[in-house]
């Protein structure tokens, strides 16, 4: 009993083994190309984690201020879209 056991828990880790090798095969690029996609992916993600939690600090700081203050907050931020937008359009 116990050597059947044994194989069979033997036998089930193997198999939940090896999807993860598939994965890290899968991980390694064979191009330059996948490669360079795959760090703009990560790269990506990264910014956009980083936006994320950038705006949760504004977020949570304005909610720390007077609502006075908060209010002059959202007009500074409306200005300057308003500025970098006409900087944009003023490039092209």
């Amino acid at each position: 009993m116990k050597i059947i056991l044994r194989k069979l828990l033997l036998f089930a880790f193997i198999l939940s083994m090896a999807p993860s090798a598939l994965a890290q095969e899968q991980k390694n690029p064979s191009s330059v190309a996948e490669a360079e996609k795959i760090m703009k992916k990560k790269n990506k993600k990264q910014a956009k984690d980083a936006e994320k939690a950038a705006k949760e600090r504004k977020k949570q700081f304005a909610s720390m201020q007077t609502k006075e203050y908060r209010k002059s907050l959202k007009r500074n931020e409306k200005r300057h879209r308003k500025e970098n937008r006409r900087k944009k359009r003023s490039r092209r």
